[in-house]
């Protein structure tokens, strides 16, 4: 029994002494309680934009060139140049007798081709009714006045797919719908 006693003395020593050392310490940091001046963070300071993926070149011909899709398009869209809107049948004759920079091989674009001139870091209010609620995601180079919308190539007996450009995401409208779109032509570089 008494060599239980020694280490039950022993560990309790070594307890006090941890103990104060716990008091020696907390007494040595006790000026980490001490009335503070209150915290300020900094002012926001908003993250620079993000650079546009597209590199396009505007050719001085009513032309646009996107380089890394090597797709021509042009400068007006069919809202920009006539000032109404067109329907998929309209806008297929449109874009079939267009001359624009010189070129007569223009055609309508596949939706993901939109996607191509779509740039999120623009938000432009260039639409026909420059309504600042729905700016465009579309570079400055294009001409102002343009639809908020776009007809593709892609279409089925009833309907057509088109290009949103206000939110990017493509939409399925019947052929003879025309309120706010038109189309933009578009064409491969050699």
């Amino acid at each position: 029994m008494t060599q239980f006693f020694k280490k039950l003395k022993i560990l309790f020593s070594g307890l006090i002494l941890v103990a104060g050392l716990l008091d020696i310490s907390s007494a040595a940091n006790m000026d980490l309680y001490a009335p503070r001046e209150p915290y300020v963070a900094p002012p926001y300071v908003p993250p620079p934009p993000l650079p546009s993926r597209l590199n396009l070149i505007d050719n001085g011909d009513g032309t646009i060139t996107e380089t890394k899709s090597k797709l021509m398009w042009t400068q007006k869209d069919s809202y920009a140049d006539l000032g109404r809107c067109l329907n998929w049948h309209d806008s297929k004759n449109y874009v079939e007798n267009l001359t624009t920079g010189g070129h007569t091989d223009w055609r309508m674009p596949e939706v993901w081709e939109y996607g191509e001139i779509y740039d999120n870091t623009e938000s432009n209010v260039m639409a026909m009714d420059h309504d600042p609620e729905h700016p465009l995601a579309l570079s400055s180079l294009f001409a102002d006045g343009a639809a908020y919308w776009y007809w593709s190539s892609e279409h089925g007996h009833c309907c057509a797919r088109t290009a949103y450009f206000v939110t990017g995401v493509p939409f399925l409208r019947t052929l003879d719908k025309c309120t706010k779109g038109g189309v933009r032509a578009v064409r491969n570089l050699p």
